[in-house]
């Protein structure tokens, strides 16, 4: 439903704002757990999603391993990130570990979270409701594109790639 061209998502990745995250210690709140055994939770409804796609002002995104943040601040950017996400729940295997978190906002308030899961055989978001997690939903193709375009900017902005 929510898919986007590749052009959409080469745009977006030109145009959000990667830079050096600031220095942080790790805390219990930054650092997720790793599921213990697989994990699957419930589609968040699609309505909390369409409302963030009509009315999202900020996105922020983390990431535990990586020197960089996302920050897009213009909604045809954040809808570009919101077409990512899948229709389908996804199971969390043990060996899955979160790569970062992600903060919708609207007007200054955070409405919606989600861990980010990226790694080989583990693409999804977790979402949270109540500082727990409760919904899941898999990365789309597009969604995966994004993030490994990030990783492949920070590898070469770091050397890491040759």
């Amino acid at each position: 439903m929510m898919i986007r061209s590749l052009s959409t998502l080469l745009f977006v990745a030109l145009f959000c704002t990667c830079g050096p995250s600031p220095a942080k210690e790790t805390t219990a709140e930054t650092t997720a757990p790793v599921a213990q055994e697989g994990v699957s939770y419930p589609v968040i409804d699609i309505a909390r999603l369409e409302y963030l796609f009509d009315n999202a002002t900020y996105m922020d995104a983390t990431f535990y391993n990586l020197p960089v943040s996302i920050n897009q601040s213009s909604l045809p950017q954040i809808r570009s990130t919101l077409g990512g996400i899948g229709a389908d729940p996804a199971t969390i295997a043990p060996n899955c570990s979160p790569a970062g978190h992600i903060w919708f906002q609207v007007n200054g308030k955070n409405v919606e979270e989600a861990d980010i899961y990226f790694q080989q055989g583990c693409t999804a978001y977790v979402w949270y409701e109540d500082g727990k997690p409760a919904y899941s939903n898999q990365m789309t193709q597009s969604g995966a594109g994004f993030y490994q375009n990030i990783i492949n900017s920070v590898k070469q902005q770091t050397g890491g790639g040759k």
